[in-house]
């Protein structure tokens, strides 16, 4: 399969320190759906806000390359970062308000990423909100009037109608109940189907990695220690793998 995405020996930290991702290296190809899991405070994060040009001073890459798509954007500008974020490489965070602008109403948001993508508005915020769920009436409303659940949904109705070549899903279903992670979970599938973007999504749940993905990364202490199907997380070499596979199926036997 050709690879959309490649990291080689990435490093991420504060200069002359030792690093916070240490030469991680991974590929994923196109339409490809990838888990990448671990610990509360491995680096999963981090990796996510690297992949899309949000380090913030004075983390910065150490060491290694990204390449998206064929293009490197190891030491890409500013400039370069803003054009790829959206159209390239969309990311939908674990706390979607904080990408959502509080003043703007949703429909006016969606409308500006139909505008973007140079897609009919009227037609495009409609077939994705009603691709993710969502009542047309949604349009009309701030994100404060919103569920987490509903403001998640929105921000994959953005990448629908972006069409984003990766799609980044950072711990997107983190505090929200079952009903509505079912259908956070079921909204990046029908994203992932429809767009045939490349996904990477984060999280320390293995019940929720094995609705989008089998093939799993594994990160600990800032490093990726498995890259193997989520079924073969118990019988793995990497001790951080097997407890991850261990806990995930003792929190399935009943109590």
């Amino acid at each position: 399969m050709v690879a959309l995405l490649q990291v080689q020996n990435l490093s991420v930290g504060l200069p002359f320190s030792a690093p916070l991702l240490d030469a991680i290296s991974f590929d994923i190809a196109e339409s490809e759906r990838v888990g990448l899991v671990g610990a509360s405070g491995c680096g999963k994060s981090l990796t996510a806000g690297t992949l899309c040009g949000l380090l913030r001073t004075p983390l910065r890459v150490l060491a290694g390359s990204i390449r998206l798509d064929g293009t490197s954007l190891t030491d890409a500008s500013p400039a370069t970062w803003r054009a790829a974020r959206g159209r390239s490489v969309f990311q939908i965070f674990q706390s979607p308000g904080t990408a959502l602008t509080p003043v703007r109403r949703v429909g006016t948001q969606l409308a500006e990423a139909a505008q973007i993508a140079g897609r009919d508005t009227k037609a495009a915020v409609s077939q994705a909100l009603d691709a993710v769920a969502l009542q047309p009436d949604v349009t009309g409303l701030f994100p404060y009037q919103l569920s987490g659940g509903m403001k998640q949904r929105v921000l994959i109705a953005m990448a629908l109608i972006l069409r984003p070549r990766l799609l980044i899903a950072d711990e997107p279903t983190t505090g929200l109940d079952v009903l509505t992670e079912h259908d956070i979970l079921t909204a990046l599938n029908t994203a992932a189907d429809e767009t045939g973007a490349s996904v990477l999504f984060i999280s320390h749940d293995l019940r929720a990695v094995r609705r989008i993905a089998t093939r799993t990364l594994v990160m600990h202490a800032g490093r990726l220690v498995e890259d193997a199907d989520i079924a073969d997380l118990a019988i793995s070499k990497a001790p951080a793998a097997r407890a991850l596979a261990t806990a995930a199926t003792a929190l399935q036997n009943p109590c």
